[in-house]
């Protein structure tokens, strides 16, 4: 290689962590708390806005579903922006567009303005986190992708907790305070993302970008290297391009990306499904308001914890591996909570020992959603990974309304979630061993070289 020659990847993967990783991570961490902070908002604004809009149960969950049908759409469409126009200029969109489609939703009138709103808010909440994952796996030293992958999405889980702790003070003010504090975060954002978060270096560097800025760059990310404005720099395996996602079926990824979309439909059923209808489940229990924000919020609180601990987990195990583990305890955990979670104190304990286990293994599951891929198809990858998940998300509250509708217990609603958690378990067993075949393709955090043919 000639000495103006810099191998970026190499440099990145050789880097050690220092404020310009924390920064890039922390930053993507912000938007996702703000996105964390909407998704369980709403179903703490969801028994308030059903009674003054007179919304049924079962068009309750149409209402939860219409976001989750954006989320989809906005994982799908979003992601392979990214990889066309830049993934810091659509991550900032993304934050604009659920911020003021939020503030939409609480001037709503209407059953139907607030399902179109919440769509809309939807587009850009699930446009969000694929992006947030590429550009902080783009950064980050493969060593410790996987783990600061995971870090950055306990913004997520983090915002769930702010939201269960901000709701118990705000909601007496009203269901549209919920949207409008909602609304503001993001927004509020922007200028601080558009300042200080910088552009995909793959990106950049696919687009011929000057050599001074992708220099100024790798300054901050590796200090002491030694590339010159004037060098060439490349990446191992830079963005082309065309279109992506037929590139997830090929060169040895078609199993994997099968298995992962199903992994990630089957979950999300139980966990959007819990996420959306558990306060009004609560209310249907005779808990009260404060005991209903205790348990949301302890229950996040426990996911926090359960996302650290598998983030510890994954840099000396298989991820795959773990999540398995943690789903088959999740679906036990739903049998005990509908024998025995008749009481406010057992509830607590069980739905927070539930939330450990599904929250950590979620976000195992969207961190590792592009790390099986390679950096030019990743937030592609990550995209309809994340997107197609949705469509579980979308399918799961719409049924347990339905149920609902039909005078379902809550007991019975969650012993029926364990099938598809018991599911979810199965399904990411055997991608660990489709993955265990192949270890080139080992996502970051176990073993990881050049994929292999199936």
């Amino acid at each position: 290689m000639d000495a103006a020659d810099v191998n970026v990847s190499e440099l990145i993967d050789q880097s050690r962590l220092n404020g310009f990783h924390i920064r890039v991570v922390g930053l993507c961490a912000c938007l996702l708390f703000f996105e964390g902070f909407d998704l369980n908002a709403i179903s703490y604004a969801a028994p308030g806005l059903a009674k003054e809009l007179a919304i049924s149960k079962a068009a309750l969950g149409v209402v939860f579903s219409a976001g989750q049908l954006g989320l989809m759409l906005g994982a799908l469409v979003f992601g392979i922006a990214g990889d066309r126009w830049g993934r810091k200029r659509v991550f900032i969109a993304c934050g604009l567009d659920f911020g003021l489609a939020t503030l939409a939703t609480a001037l709503s009138s209407s059953y139907s303005m607030v399902i179109f709103w919440r769509l809309i808010a939807g587009l850009g909440l699930g446009g969000a986190a694929p992006i947030a994952i590429t550009i902080a796996s783009d950064y980050c030293p493969k060593r410790v992708r996987a783990a600061l992958t995971m870090v950055m999405y306990c913004g997520y889980t983090i915002g769930g907790v702010f939201a269960g702790v901000v709701n118990a003070y705000i909601l007496r003010f009203g269901w549209r305070t919920v949207f409008y504090t909602g609304g503001a975060m993001p927004i509020l954002l922007a200028p601080v993302l558009i300042l200080a978060l910088p552009e995909s270096l793959n990106y950049l560097i696919s687009r011929g970008t000057r050599g001074g800025e992708i220099a100024g760059i790798l300054a901050r990310l590796a200090p002491g290297n030694h590339a010159a404005a004037g060098s060439r720099f490349f990446m191992e395996q830079a963005y082309e391009k065309k279109n992506q996602v037929p590139e997830l079926f090929r060169g040895g990824y078609a199993r994997r990306t099968s298995l992962l979309w199903m992994a990630l439909f089957v979950s999300l059923i139980t966990l959007f499904s819990l996420t959306n209808w558990l306060p009004t489940l609560l209310t249907g229990m005779s808990v009260t308001p404060k005991q209903i924000v205790a348990i949301t919020a302890t229950a996040q609180g426990a996911g926090l914890l359960g996302s650290i601990a598998a983030a510890r987990l994954i840099v000396s195990w298989q991820p795959f591996r773990v999540a398995t583990i943690g789903y088959a305890l999740g679906a036990a955990l739903l049998l005990v909570l509908g024998k025995f979670g008749s009481s406010y104190a057992a509830f607590l304990t069980i739905y927070a020992f539930l939330y450990f286990f599904l929250i950590g293994d979620q976000n195992i599951m969207n961190a590792m959603s592009g790390h099986i891929y390679p950096p030019r198809t990743r937030a592609t990858g990550s995209g309809w990974a994340i997107g197609i998940g949705r469509i579980g998300g979308i399918i799961g509250p719409t049924i347990a309304g339905a149920l609902l509708a039909l005078k379902w217990a809550p007991s019975q609603l969650f012993l029926l979630a364990a099938l598809p958690t018991l599911a979810t378990a199965a399904i990411i067993f055997l991608l660990a061993n489709v993955m265990a075949k192949a270890p080139g393709a080992e996502p970051e955090g176990g073993r990881a070289t050049e994929p292999v043919s199936e």
